[in-house]
């Protein structure tokens, strides 16, 4: 767990693993909430309500919740639902963190003669196989695919699977940039 915090702190510290970070989880929380319908088009103006937040726990489907409110912003409808929101940024805050500690990881490996380059580009894989859990089976049924009938029967274990693959993954490139490792924890 130390390694996993000194990891943390190095990669919040650097600027360009931050905004890498928060480019993705942003990026991949809003591309999950556009995909389970949460955030749509068709708006026309501004409005702002939330009537119905003692609906917040009651479940739409799996790992999927009842909105409580709503956002239009133009021409975009967003149905909050709270947990929903939760689930889809912190998806995407793990996998940006997997993926700018194996950005961090391949520099290092670069940077070192005794370790393979591709160290930390193997290491990312499971962040953008983890990170691609939920959002492809969404895709394959937003798009019409006839595999989607395959993947739904798989939907309510993706989520708590993508969660565990990505936290794994993190836990492994903190141990892998650990000092006295062989394949340099410092930059």
């Amino acid at each position: 767990m130390n390694a996993v915090a000194r990891l943390l702190g190095a990669l919040l510290s650097r600027p360009a693993s931050l905004a890498l970070i928060l480019g993705v989880g942003l990026g991949y929380g809003l591309l999950y909430l556009w995909l389970v319908g949460d955030i749509a088009g068709g708006g026309s103006g501004f409005r702002l309500a939330f009537p119905a937040w003692e609906r917040a726990f009651e479940l739409r489907g799996a790992w999927r919740f009842e909105p409580v409110g709503i956002l239009e912003l133009g021409p975009w409808i967003w149905t909050f639902s709270p947990l929903n929101t939760l689930i889809a940024l912190g998806l995407g805050t793990l996998l940006g963190l997997d993926l700018a500690a194996a950005r961090r990881l391949r520099r290092v490996a670069r940077q070192c003669p005794v370790t393979a380059p591709t160290g930390g580009l193997l290491a990312g894989l499971s962040a953008l196989l983890a990170g691609g859990a939920c959002c492809a089976p969404l895709l394959a049924i937003w798009l019409g695919l006839p595999l989607a009938g395959g993947l739904a029967v798989l939907a309510p274990w993706l989520v708590p699977l993508a969660y565990a693959a990505l936290a794994l993954g993190l836990w492994r490139l903190a141990v892998r940039q650990a000092p006295g490792r062989g394949e340099g924890g410092a930059e």
